[in-house]
């Protein structure tokens, strides 16, 4: 289950605001913002480097990402981790969407 800590830390520096309790795919968003390449890539950055992040300290890599997640139980460290993969589908359909459209 995604909590506020959660929706509070992918907001935080995301380049677009995205409500996680409303109930819409990021997809079905983005096509309604009709958000341009430049700012889809770096949600698209974004929510790979939180994803590699979140890995990372699940497979007990890096113990310095560790305390800094340390807000998070482990168990929503593995939902944030299945959020962030739902958001990584979307942004990749949306990606294909819009540069086959510039194409």
């Amino acid at each position: 289950m995604i909590n506020e800590k959660i929706d509070h830390h992918f907001n935080e520096l995301t380049p677009i605001d995205f409500n996680i309790f409303q109930g819409v795919s990021l997809y079905k968003k983005l096509i309604n913002e009709d958000l341009n390449l430049d700012k889809a890539n770096a949600l698209q950055d974004h929510i790979r480097i939180i994803k590699e992040q979140i890995e990372s300290i699940l497979n007990q890599e890096d113990e310095h990402l560790a305390v800094i997640y340390n807000f998070l139980t482990k168990q929503e460290q593995e939902y944030y981790l299945s959020f962030l993969n739902v958001l990584n589908f979307d942004m990749q359909r949306y990606l294909k969407k819009i540069t086959a459209k510039s194409i």
